[in-house]
């Protein structure tokens, strides 16, 4: 066996532990795994864009960088939904061709995406990240299937959270099995800043001179960046899958630090092209501008009063970070924390069945965009995410519920009457799930803030 062969499967390897580890991490018993969530880079720009983090910057810059060195390795060894792409890829049948560059497309595509998330629009991203959607993947078909595994009776399983997730499942898998990594040279929009920085990058996989024009490279590319015809190889395209490596009979395909004696990629920058470009730019800005300020007024008008994962903060803030990659869904222990549906356009927690568990701080933990602030579990424990209501014509003063309360704003005075202090509620909604008449409900709040 040649040491392209050895390095392929190597890759193989090291990716299939990845995404073994990324489905561990969308159950509570592996939530430690979240961490390597951190250096994802389509939550870190999204957390960069909303505030600023020194931290996430260097994280940032150094996926970049790192791209810039070697090319887009990102894509093969780091990138969950890559990584599922190639396992499905090998049910394909359909060999590549010499897709048609579309630059103009994934440029219009990203310039969209990060223009309307830099203003608080999260849409396009929630659609196109390719993090977010395999936490959709994960949370909502493997996780299900984890729990019914383990006998997990929390977890509360629904048909829409599956139906919604099917959606990008299918169309993903459609796409790979029609048009090999289409998504990832096309749509993508964290591919596409990936394949910038590659493009004039240092080390690039090339065709030397030992090319005898076989074809194994070209048949086996599933990106279509490799040109038989000019034995070239467009790198901003390549996602270091290796395979062309792996194939070839001659070893013609290697690295090396080389300057492309063809660009493969150039930009029309025609007077129509840039108003274009402008006008699509202009627009995902005016959109997020206006986003943001309608989120914001259904919020005042009760009609978004979501009670928040804690760390989440208020809900305008909160819902121009989230992506929906359902990690905290798939973590919380409770199962209090559910997906966005048709009435709520970001995550939300729901009591009518469990409250959030006092000692427990595993949303905050594992968010990777910085939606949920990282607070500790004291912090956590101070912090009123919510507030009970209590209706005295259905209490009847058994006191249950200031038995149970954590908090302990509840009470029972000397004549046995339940006394409620609401400065020292946090709303983990302990009150309203043990109280038998149904007398309390915790509700929303326009911002978390820290209780007596």
């Amino acid at each position: 066996m040649n040491k392209n062969k050895i390095i392929y499967r190597l890759r193989l390897i090291i990716s299939s532990i990845i995404l073994i580890i990324s489905f561990l991490a969308f159950t509570a018993v592996f939530n430690f795994f979240t961490n390597f969530f951190a250096i994802q880079l389509g939550p870190c720009v999204a957390s960069l864009i909303a505030s600023f983090s020194l931290s996430v910057l260097i994280s940032v810059l150094a996926v970049l960088f790192f791209t810039f060195l070697f090319g887009r390795f990102y894509c093969s060894l780091i990138c969950q939904l890559g990584i599922l792409q190639n396992f499905i890829g090998f049910l394909s049948f359909k060999k590549s061709n010499n897709n048609k560059n579309m630059v103009k497309t994934r440029y219009t595509i990203a310039a969209f995406v990060f223009a309307a998330l830099s203003c608080g629009w999260a849409v396009g991203f929630k659609i196109l990240d390719p993090y977010t959607n395999f936490g959709l993947i994960a949370s909502s078909i493997w996780t299900p299937f984890y729990n019914f595994i383990t006998k997990n009776q929390n977890y509360e399983f629904t048909i829409l959270t599956l139906i919604i997730s099917l959606i990008p499942f299918v169309i993903l898998i459609f796409l790979v099995l029609f048009k090999r990594r289409f998504f990832c040279t096309a749509i993508c929009p964290v591919g596409t800043l990936l394949g910038l920085s590659a493009k004039y990058g240092i080390v690039k996989l090339k065709i030397n001179d030992k090319c005898i024009t076989c074809g194994a490279c070209f048949r086996n590319c599933p990106s279509g960046s490799i040109n038989l015809k000019d034995r070239n190889i467009d790198n901003e395209l390549c996602i270091r899958c290796l395979k062309c490596m792996s194939v070839c009979p001659k070893q013609a395909v290697s690295f090396a630090t080389v300057t492309d004696n063809k660009k493969t990629v150039t930009f029309d920058e025609s007077r129509r092209n840039f108003i274009l470009g402008s006008a699509f730019v202009l627009g995902a800005i005016a959109t997020g501008v206006g986003s943001s300020f309608v989120r914001g007024k259904l919020f005042i008008k009760d009609k978004i009063r979501a009670i928040l994962p804690p760390g989440a903060g208020d809900y305008s803030s909160f819902s121009s970070k989230c992506t929906s990659c359902q990690l905290c869904v798939a973590v919380c222990p409770n199962k209090v924390i559910h997906p966005r549906d048709f009435s709520h356009s970001a995550i939300y927690m729901d009591y009518s069945k469990n409250s959030c568990k006092y000692d427990c701080n595993a949303c905050s933990s594992a968010c990777p965009t910085g939606a949920i602030k990282k607070i500790s579990l004291e912090e956590k424990q101070h912090l009123r995410i919510g507030m009970a209501k209590i209706d005295g014509n259905l209490c009847v003063n058994c006191g249950i519920c200031a038995f149970k309360c954590p908090a302990k704003a509840l009470n029972l005075n000397d004549d046995r009457v339940l006394q409620f202090d609401g400065s020292k509620c946090i709303g983990c909604g302990v009150c309203q799930t043990v109280c038998p008449q149904k007398a309390i409900e915790v509700v929303g709040i326009m911002e978390q803030s820290k209780a007596v």
